[in-house]
């Protein structure tokens, strides 16, 4: 029964990242990176069952860069905001 739920939160992982690189192309950053983190999330606790450990650190890191794109976006709209 775990080896279901281990490919289940896989391709569930799987899944969202590539809905995430679909809406991206329709130039939904914000979006996309929020699927993104999502999908790395499950990524991560896929990665910690199988003992995947290089595969969840570099998850951690693209969670961490996508953060940082929703921050500059946070602050780029709260500046356009001020100026309009």
């Amino acid at each position: 029964m775990m080896d279901i739920i281990t490919q289940l939160i896989g391709w569930t992982a799987t899944a969202i990242v590539l809905i995430g690189f679909y809406i991206n192309t329709k130039l939904k950053l914000k979006p996309a990176l929020m699927l993104w983190i999502m999908g790395d999330v499950l990524w991560i606790v896929y990665d910690i069952i199988i003992r995947n450990y290089s595969h969840s650190f570099l998850c951690t890191v693209i969670i961490l860069i996508n953060l940082t794109g929703l921050r500059t976006i946070y602050i780029k709209n709260k500046q356009n905001k001020k100026i309009g």
